[in-house]
């Protein structure tokens, strides 16, 4: 299994706060999805997404699984927060969002073929 980067580690960190702000109905996340008239379930499930997208996101073998599930659930709430004018809100969400995606780009160090793994090139002696 390869070795999540820092950066993945934040973004999962940061995600993994929200979905549990959101999955314990912390009262300014109830408040905010009760404005858009969502049901308190849809705001924990949503929470439970970004739970487990951030665990997803912190293990290279799903890292992009992981950055999937994150970007659509961030895009969906980004949606909702432009529908209904949280523009304070825009701005975070969408940096979220980017981060998620970053996702889909990591795993090139820790996949790298080094010298002693089984991918790299076996170097030909010469004659």
């Amino acid at each position: 299994m390869s070795k999540p980067s820092a950066w993945h580690t934040l973004v999962g960190l940061g995600f993994g706060v929200a979905g549990a702000s959101k999955l314990l109905a912390v009262r300014p996340q109830a408040e905010l999805f009760e404005s858009w008239g969502w049901p308190k379930q849809s705001m924990q499930v949503i929470g439970a997404a970004e739970l487990v997208g951030a665990l997803l996101l912190v293990t290279g073998r799903t890292q992009k699984v992981g950055a999937a599930l994150l970007t659509t659930t961030s895009g969906c709430v980004l949606q909702h927060e432009i529908a209904h004018g949280d523009d304070e809100l825009v701005t975070p969400r969408a940096a979220m969002l980017l981060a998620a995606a970053s996702g889909f780009l990591g795993g090139g160090r820790a996949h790298a073929a080094t010298p002693e793994s089984p991918s790299a090139p076996v170097p030909t002696p010469k004659p």
